[in-house]
């Protein structure tokens, strides 16, 4: 512990120097607000496309569903990618400016280091996480107070998927010490995999996939609330064990 302290403070400190942090809290804000507003100007927009071109339909007024569906999908798709890119070289910064040597060199435990790495990750996710859900659901009850059931699981789904994303750019992060690109690449690939795994149906729903694309069909009822248990359970259980994984190849990882 009186190791693992300090280190937690450089990250701190120096991700709010570098603006990393703050960017973070900034964009997911954004998302927060841009979510619900969408869903609300969105039936005026298409609306007016129509008359424009002509075409006479009836557009149904926006729900708070929809302001939910434009906030998942904004999260699970721009804001993961975003901190992917911000937070992604989290540790390939260390190797490529020789940082870790003279603190490894003079006593700090190797382990140390990824369970910091993934302590701060994790805190800068689910802070930046909690204000932007808080956020879109202040905006959705002031606009519709449409109640929905499984709020709270819904918005941990997407948190969780985080979590495991953050335990794949650290293992990764491990085998390509001094390429953030490699990372960048490694994460994509892994999200493609799983991706085309998912194809079939009796995996699709053990898959961390499964938690960002059943959110929305989660607050609709079209999935219950012990249909998303086990990707829960599994995703959990694969992010721990990344991060073990990590933890290992981070020990025998060269330090020159």
């Amino acid at each position: 512990m009186n190791q693992m302290m300090p280190l937690f403070k450089k990250e701190f400190i120096e991700s709010w120097r570098n603006f990393k942090f703050a960017a973070i809290l900034i964009v997911f804000a954004i998302i927060g607000v841009l979510s619900p507003f969408t869903a609300l100007i969105l039936p005026d927009i298409l609306g007016m496309v129509m008359d424009d071109s002509g075409v006479t339909v009836d557009i149904p007024e926006s729900t708070s569903l929809d302001s939910y569906m434009q906030f998942f999908s904004n999260m699970n798709q721009m804001g993961l990618v975003i901190f992917v890119i911000v937070f992604g070289s989290i540790l390939t910064h260390e190797f490529t400016r020789n940082t870790l040597v003279n603190l490894v060199t003079k006593g700090l435990k190797r382990t140390y280091v990824i369970v910091v790495k993934a302590l701060f990750l994790m805190l800068v996710w689910t802070v930046g996480y909690v204000i932007s859900a808080m956020v879109a659901y202040a905006y959705t009850v002031y606009y519709w107070d449409e109640p929905v059931e499984h709020l709270v699981l819904a918005f941990s789904m997407t948190w969780l998927y985080g979590l495991f994303i953050i335990s794949i750019i650290l293992l990764v992060s491990t085998l390509f010490t001094n390429s953030f690109i490699a990372v960048l690449f490694s994460v994509v690939a892994v999200v493609i995999v799983m991706l085309m795994a998912g194809i079939h149906p009796d995996i699709a729903e053990y898959m961390p996939q499964y938690l960002i694309g059943n959110n929305v069909g989660l607050l609709a009822g079209d999935i219950d609330a012990g249909d998303v248990v086990w990707p829960m359970v599994i995703t959990a259980a694969v992010s721990l064990v990344f991060i073990l994984l990590a933890v290992i190849r981070f020990k025998k990882v060269p330090m020159n």
